[in-house]
């Protein structure tokens, strides 16, 4: 809710009782002796560098914009504090986190010469947090052209006696002086009083990857807001109801969203609360695209790991099985017990009685006992003696599903890795959906078909298949609460 909306609620509730109240905020003007003028305690740009525009009276102290704000006035016969701001000239200031500004008071002074004291501000203007705008404050719009003396520092003072307070939530502030008198308007002093705000959480870096009919959000917080200490996470699609996706968040947090329609555009607003009385904190908001439902989300990824911080998958479907080698294999390595590729080890350097050297075309394949639910494929392949670099091409996967003899290609593109990494790096190629989350049901029987990666063989360590056995046909399951 904007100030003014707020100012006018209150208005309306105290107008029964106090019908002379002030709708808006005004400047109230004094007169001060030079040795007699004190600083405002709780100034909130104090010290800080203000940022002019416009232009300035030559001949004065106009090289340091933070003499405005140093608590300082000058003495009868020293103008080095002082700053002629021509009409429509301006100084800005920034706030690193949320203020309550209260009071703006601008000091002004002419100190020598036969000129009297002028002030004249156009605008007092606020930037609220999460806004690129400056908003001006209502009633800030100041002239003083009257007839005192050189010798007297006229202060001005911004207050609103309804609220107690000009804005919240403030960001910047700008004080900009007018050109409604002949001369500058000398400012000995500028001063903002005020309090820092309580901080709400800040969200960090979002990131939204879609699939086709699944999308999934992953995020931080980058700062959980003042005295608290974990926050909750929530999100909106489309406009709808927000839903808590993240509770008791202290670091990063990821949801799955699924149901989604593929080759759709969602509008997405994430919010996040915190568990102090802050609560309410940054808003993200932007749009995601589910793929197409003919896109690909078969994929292979891979991962270089040294030998020593290599470790087999769990579930791994081939453990202790026995594949047949279709094809040929590179000649002087351990070619006879291909089982050794889903025994779960890696060779050590020294060794390569573990690695099987698949030529161009070869391909190895299982069969299964009962149908299983195919979830990931992993190739590591590494060469650990000579100069020749870590290969592998894969050409196809295949699977021989329940009640049918042919192999069927899974929808996934060759993968060819010929880089150069050192014999001594385990390189692992692994092949996963990221919309289904399996790669094929019903598969009575896998096979991998190793590609031309030229005149070198594939160097297989390990092949692992991760899933899971299906349920039998004609059983019953009953579930006993």
């Amino acid at each position: 809710m904007n100030k003014t909306i707020m100012r006018r609620l209150l208005l309306a509730l105290a107008g029964a009782c106090a019908l002379d109240l002030r709708a808006a905020p005004a400047w109230t003007t004094t007169d001060v002796e030079p040795a007699s003028w004190t600083a405002l305690s709780g100034n909130l740009i104090v010290h800080l560098t203000g940022t002019k525009s416009g232009t300035i009276s030559t001949g004065y102290g106009t090289t340091d914009m933070g003499v405005l704000t140093d608590g300082v006035v000058p003495t009868v016969n020293g103008n080095e504090s002082r700053v002629a701001f021509q009409n429509t000239g301006a100084v800005e200031w920034s706030f690193t986190t949320p203020k309550t500004l209260e009071q703006v008071r601008v000091s002004g002074c002419y100190l020598g010469g036969s000129t009297y004291t002028r002030i004249s501000i156009s605008a007092v203007y606020v930037k609220l947090f999460g806004s690129d705008t400056w908003t001006e404050l209502d009633g800030s719009s100041f002239l003083d052209n009257s007839g005192r003396s050189q010798n007297v520092v006229v202060r001005a003072s911004l207050a609103d006696p309804v609220t107690g307070y000009l804005a919240q939530g403030v960001a910047g502030l700008k004080v900009a002086f007018g050109a409604n008198v002949p001369l500058a308007s000398y400012i000995v002093e500028i001063e903002a009083v005020g309090s820092a705000e309580a901080t709400g959480p800040v969200l960090g870096p979002v990131d939204v990857a879609p699939a086709k009919t699944k999308a999934t959000v992953s995020g931080s917080i980058a700062d959980p807001g003042t005295d608290a200490t974990a926050c909750d996470v929530y999100l909106a699609l489309d406009g709808g109801a927000a839903t808590k996706i993240a509770e008791d968040v202290t670091g990063s947090f990821e949801y799955r969203l699924q149901g989604l329609t593929a080759g759709t555009e969602y509008a997405y607003e994430l919010s996040v609360s915190n568990n102090a009385a802050t609560a309410k904190g940054t808003v993200r908001t932007g749009t995601f695209t589910t793929l197409a439902a003919d896109a690909q989300t078969m994929s292979w990824t891979t991962s270089d790991v040294a030998p020593g911080d290599w470790t087999a998958l769990s579930g791994n479907l081939l453990a202790g099985k026995t594949g047949t080698i279709v094809g040929a294999v590179a000649t002087g390595y351990s070619t006879n017990d291909p089982d050794l590729l889903t025994d779960g080890s890696v060779p050590t350097t020294g060794g390569n009685e573990y690695r099987v050297g698949l030529q161009n075309n070869a391909s190895i394949e299982w069969m299964f006992d009962e149908p299983e639910t195919l979830e990931q494929i992993r190739v590591s392949a590494c060469y650990l003696d000579g100069s020749i670099y870590t290969r592998l091409a894969i050409g196809a996967v295949y699977v021989k599903r329940a009640g049918s003899e042919a192999w069927d290609a899974l929808g996934a593109e060759a993968l060819s890795d010929i880089g150069g990494r050192n014999q001594n790096v385990i390189l692992c190629a692994s092949l996963s959906d990221s919309e289904t989350e399996y790669l094929s049901q019903g598969v009575v029987g896998l096979k991998i078909a190793f590609g031309n990666v030229g005149a070198l063989a594939s160097y297989c360590v390990e092949i692992e298949a991760v899933g899971q056995a299906e349920p039998k046909k004609g059983k019953m399951v009953i579930f006993v609460q």
